[in-house]
């Protein structure tokens, strides 16, 4: 009785994520030769300097790159 109750719920299961079917329109399997979109996407250079990461410090790139502390 539980499995079959548990048969059914999973099959009335709506899943969350809606994918969009085929991919972007302007892409090919030979790379991105079709017409560009404009998916709106932001790179890091465009944003204001508000949303820029803060600058590492000498000693904080020392730590990360040995691994955490000594």
């Amino acid at each position: 009785m539980v499995l079959r109750t548990a048969i059914v719920q999973s099959a009335k299961r709506i899943p969350l994520i809606k994918f969009r079917k085929g991919g972007y329109p302007g892409l090919t399997a030979a790379g991105t030769q079709g017409s560009y979109q404009n998916t709106g996407v932001i790179e890091d250079w465009e944003l204001p300097p508000r949303y820029w990461r803060k600058p590492i410090s000498v000693d904080e790139m020392e730590y990360i790159n040995r691994g955490g502390p000594a």
